[in-house]
């Protein structure tokens, strides 16, 4: 069954009170309107730290609502008088308020409505358990069709219960998209208008390997999809006899294949599919699923429990990526006009010391526990990489002199994320343990496509040949200062790309979860000289199109044919 949120043609229902109900009735009623009053308060809070406190006033126009007698007092009247259910008499005194709103003949007063509305929303989802309904709550399988989804929703979402995604906004590289794909969650995102074609109840199909949506297909086409998935699920059953074998090329050449994770309870799936440690520990959720900082030991015990469990692979932590597209409004992280080109990464953990502190003293302690090296994202200039390792030694003295334990060996490394990084790699190599290109924002920022905007996102090209190029450069620096270099990024996931990557000589590749064996099974079938050979005829190619177009039929016989079809498409 599919579910469409965020709908607001909500069918209220209309009920008859016994008269032992209605005193319950006023309460329930009297609960969800303080209900809204924290959520509004709450959201006032939120936006006054994101955009300023007169950006924020507007929510006090909400809580007076609820104070105003003609709404909230006459419905505790109406259900004593009536007998009848609160949503029924509180959306009828909404609607009476609204029209009297709008026959006003002051454009100001007018817009009020809208505010009225909003607080109705808000009473509503606390009546009803949810205006749009919330998906920890749901209980029966469905398929998700919504405008969007923050990376929070896709957290939170039981891949049992929620079947796969569909949203109106967003690119396949967003990150409730990397979300999805690293939880095995077939989505298919940017389709503009996809909630005003599905409702609540219809039959829906989610292909996120072709990017297709299909809303009531018939019986044809519902036995072409069945089909197709038990195809995908035999070409995955094949793919899981690969996980105690290594990442290695024909020819003998060993890559490192690790995986992306979010969240501690990950690191059971990255094991279970084959991974030989984890390259990428995004600790962004583990800050942003909460309303307050998490504490020096809270780290401290998830990072410990996913080295622990991944000894004696490396486990790759990434410090705070807070900004662009992850906001968490506790952290102090103003909303900003051009937030990708803002206070991102390293930048916003250089200007909160003491924040930023405490996570590396809880990855220095983890780092008694297993293989652990740290990662600074978004390192732009020298200047930051050597404050980011001051920060460093300044841990590791207070860690000595407290006796507290660590690993005095760990590797430091940046990422790779903008031309700024690739061009001075040299001067970042000299003091930096190893790179690991971010090829999702170096893709971004070398293009100037934003990555989650739908009308640009067919520009978004990691075969471009500048991208290609800059890859390359950042392999070989790497190489002639002798340090290893990964990359993380989406590219590593997508068949033909890996090849590509492979060829490029990266050291270590690392990819969702549920990529790892597909993308093992892609080194398993080439050789090094032949990826070689490929990337030298590619760096001569001037556009993506002939990239990609040369690779199809370099590869078309040496990896299996399910690959092409159902490689790097999961998510658009």
């Amino acid at each position: 069954m599919l579910q469409v949120l965020e709908r607001d043609d909500l069918k209220i229902p209309e009920k008859t009170l016994k008269g032992a109900e209605v005193d319950a009735e006023v309460e329930r009623f009297r609960r969800a309107v303080e209900s809204a009053r924290e959520d509004i308060s709450l959201t006032r809070t939120t936006l006054a730290l994101e955009l300023g406190e007169e950006q924020a006033k507007i929510f006090d126009a909400h809580l007076m609502i609820l104070d105003d007698e003609t709404v909230v007092e006459r419905t505790v009247k109406d259900i004593i008088a009536e007998k009848r259910n609160a949503e029924f008499l509180f959306s009828r005194n909404v609607a009476a308020m609204v029209d009297s709103f709008e026959r006003i003949n002051d454009t100001y007063l007018r817009d009020r409505a809208a505010d009225v509305r909003d607080v109705r929303r808000r009473v509503l989802r606390a009546l009803m358990r949810g205006v749009r309904p919330s998906l920890t709550d749901q209980r029966d399988p469905v398929v998700v069709v919504a405008q969007d989804l923050s990376p929070s929703d896709t957290a939170v979402m039981d891949k049992n219960i929620v079947l796969g995604f569909a949203t109106d906004l967003g690119g396949g590289t967003s990150h409730s998209a990397v979300m999805a794909r690293s939880r095995g969650i077939p989505a298919v995102v940017g389709l503009r208008e996809i909630t005003q074609s599905a409702k609540t109840g219809d039959l829906a199909v989610i292909d996120g390997n072709e990017g297709i949506v299909e809303i009531n297909p018939d019986e044809k086409r519902l036995r072409y999809y069945e089909k197709r998935k038990s195809q995908f699920e035999d070409f995955e059953r094949g793919l899981d006899q690969l996980r105690d074998l290594p990442a290695e090329t024909l020819d003998g050449r060993s890559i490192d294949l690790s995986a992306n994770i979010e969240m501690p309870a990950e690191v059971e799936q990255a094991k279970e599919r084959g991974a030989c440690g984890i390259g990428l520990f995004r600790t962004e959720f583990f800050y942003m699923r909460r309303g307050r900082l998490p504490s020096e030991e809270e780290q401290f015990k998830a990072y410990r429990r996913v080295a622990e469990a991944m000894a004696p692979e490396a486990v790759i932590i990434r410090t705070l990526d807070v900004g662009g597209d992850k906001f968490a409004a506790y952290l102090g992280t103003a909303k900003e006009t051009n937030p990708f080109l803002g206070r991102r990464g390293i930048r916003f953990s250089l200007e909160k010391r003491d924040m930023f502190k405490c996570q590396i003293r809880a990855i220095y302690r983890a780092s008694a526990f297993g293989n652990v090296k740290l990662m600074f994202p978004m390192v732009s200039s020298l200047d930051e990489l050597r404050a980011a390792n001051e920060v460093c030694d300044e841990v590791q003295s207070d860690l000595r002199k407290e006796g507290v334990s660590y690993d005095e060996r760990i590797e430091i490394g940046t990422m790779v994320e903008t031309p700024a990084a690739v061009l001075i790699a040299d001067a970042l190599a000299k003091e930096a343990d190893f790179f690991s290109i971010g090829s999702n924002d170096l893709i971004q920022y070398t293009l100037a496509v934003d990555r989650g905007n739908v009308r640009i996102s067919h520009l978004y090209e990691p075969f471009h040949p500048s991208v290609l190029r800059l890859i390359k450069r950042s392999v070989d620096v790497a190489h002639d200062n002798r340090i290893w270099i990964g990359l993380c990024g989406e590219m590593a996931g997508d068949p033909l790309a890996a090849v590509l990557l492979v060829g490029l000589g990266l050291d270590e590749l690392s990819t969702s979860v549920y990529r790892v064996p597909e993308i093992k099974t892609v080194i398993r079938c080439v050789t090094y000289s032949d990826a070689r050979d490929i990337v030298d005829e590619c760096l001569r190619l001037p556009t993506a199109s002939e990239v990609k177009g040369m690779l199809m039929r370099r590869l078309k016989r040496k990896l299996p044919k399910p690959m092409l079809s159902f490689g790097g498409r999961q998510t658009r």
